[in-house]
């Protein structure tokens, strides 16, 4: 348990140090925002809009794709699809879909 604590903390200030530094000189916030060309800041915007949003269609298959699968409980697996993972697919296949499409505009 010690072990994995010193790496989790070796991971944060590596994080913290190093990444930090990176955007330093990009954008400078003085009070009234981010200052900084506006290019830049929308292409960071398209790029984030862009991961997040492959990120909830990755979530919304992984929903289906478990829907009848609990191992946590003890072997229990479901007799049928709950609606509520499907309402979830939907939701998250919207959402990821809106995102993606934001980051092309």
């Amino acid at each position: 348990m010690q072990r994995y604590s010193v790496y989790l903390l070796l991971i944060f200030v590596l994080y913290f140090a190093g990444a930090d530094p990176l955007y330093a000189n990009k954008f400078e916030t003085i009070s009234g925002g981010v200052s900084g060309m506006d290019h830049e800041k929308i292409d960071l915007l398209k790029d984030i809009s862009l991961y997040a949003g492959g990120f909830l269609i990755f979530l919304a298959i992984l929903a289906l794709a478990t829907r009848n699968r609990f191992e946590g409980f003890l072997g229990y697996s479901g007799r049928g699809d709950s609606s509520a993972t499907i309402i979830g697919f939907v939701i998250l296949s919207v959402i990821g879909t809106l995102f993606i499409g934001l980051s092309f505009l």
